[in-house]
């Protein structure tokens, strides 16, 4: 009894991890997603090639971002909708924004309803660079100008302290 439940077992999981897979392994969609920023500053904006390596004319529709949360949120980008001859591509610019950043995946949609998933792999490398421009901070200020700050900061609290003492001290004794 019990090899048969491994036996049920095991086929079940093969044929659940063949149903995950099997959209990416015999995917023919002919569409193909390249993605990068146009710039390494803020205000970046992402670049989206889309070719068409299949047989027939494919409508894009609409580029969208899946969240963590399961919401799938429109990117609006211009031009959409737009059709690719097969051998074509066609290059199109979105914003970049903090969905983004927290982005589970990015997919196009075309006019079958169709969709068609952007790589992981560059995505992953385009919030990392995302996060390295966000996270980069300039240093200009020097020691000297730490100390001098401080010692202002201190003044400052000095002279407001002894202007409340005096104000206390003129509403006891008035």
């Amino acid at each position: 009894m019990a090899q048969i439940l491994t036996v049920l077992a095991v086929l079940g999981i093969g044929v659940y991890l063949l149903r995950r897979v099997s959209g990416r392994l015999f995917d023919r969609s002919g569409i193909e997603i390249t993605l990068r920023l146009d710039r390494s500053a803020p205000g970046a904006h992402l670049i989206w090639h889309i070719g068409n390596t299949g047989p027939k004319t494919i409508t894009l529709d609409k580029l969208i971002v899946h969240t963590p949360q399961g919401d799938v949120i429109d990117l609006l980008a211009r031009g959409l909708p737009k059709a690719i001859v097969p051998p074509g591509h066609a290059v199109v610019a979105t914003d970049v924004d903090w969905t983004l950043l927290a982005a589970k995946s990015i997919a196009v949609i075309d006019s079958a309803g169709h969709e068609h998933a952007a790589s992981r792999r560059q995505l992953i490398e385009i919030q990392d660079r995302l996060r390295q421009l966000i996270d980069r901070r300039v240093y200009t200020a020097s020691a000297r100008d730490f100390l001098t700050g401080a010692a202002d900061l201190a003044f400052g609290v000095v002279i407001l302290g002894l202007g409340f003492f005096m104000l206390m001290w003129v509403i006891a004794t008035g």
